[in-house]
């Protein structure tokens, strides 16, 4: 019964191992050492795949170089910063808090190493570095700026690849202009009040001079000088002849400028209406006062007293 019962067992397990074989030959599509094989491609493409992805990714970034890796800078790239001829300008570089580089800046012109972290190598004592450390910027700052200082800086991130961004500094002249220039006539007793403003300025000044000819009279009794962040306003109360003469507004970051300031007499040629005002009220009175005089006189002559 046993040996009928194994025998029973092996058709059956040949009848199975000849459906599958006759199914294989129909379509072709199964077979045990082409299923294994296909799952192998289909493994090995999808981890090329994930390896392309990556590569073209890294290409990308290579691609951006100039313009800086994705995700490293917060500062966008060709940023521009103006500053005036002896002001102070700050060029920014804010980087990403992740980034652990080492970050450098390099003056495009001649690739000259500016700074390395904190450390300057240069020896112009007007560039450093101005990090502030819980906003990840390393600006690079410049202290009285010349013309020459104009031009294209890079900020670099020692990634890998390396990384980098470029901020364009423009350098302007800052100029003084004073209004009713260049010539300014008052008249006596009123009010001189001349106004200065600044143009092309980046940063209030430090100060503003006022000279009168040669001599600064900002502190002199009886003139006021008001101070905003774009202007300056000189103030005197009442002008006499001792006012003619030339101003001079000096800021202390820009070209300075002049007026000529003429205090005019009051003269019955320029104030003909005034003369004949005083004239009318005193004709009266006069006239009024010689003719009772004479007629006090011509009283006791007349032939009816």
């Amino acid at each position: 019964m046993s040996l009928r019962m194994f025998w029973h067992s092996r058709s059956i397990f040949l009848y199975f191992v000849l459906l599958t074989y006759a199914l294989d030959s129909i379509d072709g599509s199964y077979s045990p050492k082409r299923s294994r094989s296909s799952n192998f491609i289909f493994r090995h493409r999808r981890s090329y795949e994930r390896h392309k992805n990556k590569s073209t990714m890294s290409n990308s970034a290579r691609a951006n170089f100039d313009g800086g890796k994705p995700g490293v800078f917060a500062t966008e790239n060709c940023t521009v910063v103006v500053a005036q001829i002896g002001g102070t300008a700050t060029l920014p570089c804010v980087v990403r808090k992740f980034n652990n580089g080492v970050v450098s800046w390099v003056r495009k012109h001649d690739y000259h190493l500016l700074t390395v972290g904190l450390a300057t190598y240069n020896t112009d004592d007007r560039f450093m570095v101005e990090h502030v450390r819980h906003l990840q910027n390393w600006g690079l700052l410049i202290k009285k700026v010349q013309p020459s200082d104009a031009g294209l800086y890079e900020c670099q991130m020692s990634t890998h690849p390396p990384s980098s961004i470029v901020v364009e500094l423009k350098v302007t002249k800052a100029l003084a202009e004073i209004q009713g220039s260049p010539d300014l006539h008052v008249h006596a007793g009123s009010q001189l009040r001349l106004v200065c403003a600044l143009r092309d300025s980046t940063e209030p000044p430090e100060y503003v001079f006022w000279y009168h000819d040669r001599r600064m009279i900002n502190y002199d009794p009886g003139v006021a000088v008001t101070e905003g962040r774009s202007s300056s306003v000189l103030q005197v109360r009442e002008a006499d002849k001792g006012h003619n003469g030339n101003y001079t507004c000096s800021p202390s970051n820009a070209v300075p400028a002049s007026i000529n300031v003429h205090v005019l007499n009051a003269t019955a040629e320029e104030k003909p209406a005034a003369m004949q005002h005083a004239n009318s009220s005193c004709s009266p009175t006069k006239i009024h006062i010689v003719s009772g005089v004479l007629l006090s006189g011509l009283l006791p002559l007349l032939p009816w007293t």
